[in-house]
């Protein structure tokens, strides 16, 4: 999944998923999540899957400090959702909470190869900002370790 749409959280708590998005989704079931940032994420459940056993490879998991954060922060609050008919998403309020999506917040819906992220407009555009003075020295670095191997 790749590209960047905007649109608006409605009074319901819902946002439009482009028909893009809907398109390659089809009737697959979808999970929904926090992210790291104060966004949320979009999977499929079989890609949601294979995230959770990344995160959960093992017996030791349970007592590895990094692998205990990520479950208890985004993969155990993770929720089933679906589309409605007119391909919106209802977001639960404790997830429009977490990644600040009030009613009439114009949000980012991003593709982002395995999953879809759910944004707030404003902290992406300055994400992107920041992300943007950092990206030479970025590709310079990513350059020269590709150049090492």
């Amino acid at each position: 999944m790749r590209g960047e749409y905007r649109n608006v959280i409605d009074e319901k708590g819902r946002i439009m998923i482009p028909p893009k998005f809907r398109e390659e989704l089809g009737d697959l079931n979808l999970v929904l999540t926090r992210s790291v940032t104060k966004s949320l994420w979009l999977f499929t459940e079989e890609e949601f899957n294979k995230f959770d056993l990344e995160v959960n490879n093992g017996p030791l998991s349970l007592l590895n400090k990094d692998s205990r954060r990520i479950d208890m922060t985004i993969i155990s609050p993770a929720r089933s959702v679906e589309l409605d008919k007119a391909g919106r998403l209802a977001v639960p309020q404790v997830f429009r909470l977490f990644a600040d999506l009030n009613e009439k917040t114009e949000c980012v819906i991003l593709g982002s190869r395995t999953h879809i992220e759910i944004i707030r407009a404003d902290v992406y555009d300055r994400l992107v900002d920041s992300f943007q003075q950092e990206l030479e020295i970025s590709g310079d670095s990513l350059t020269k370790a590709l150049l090492r191997r």
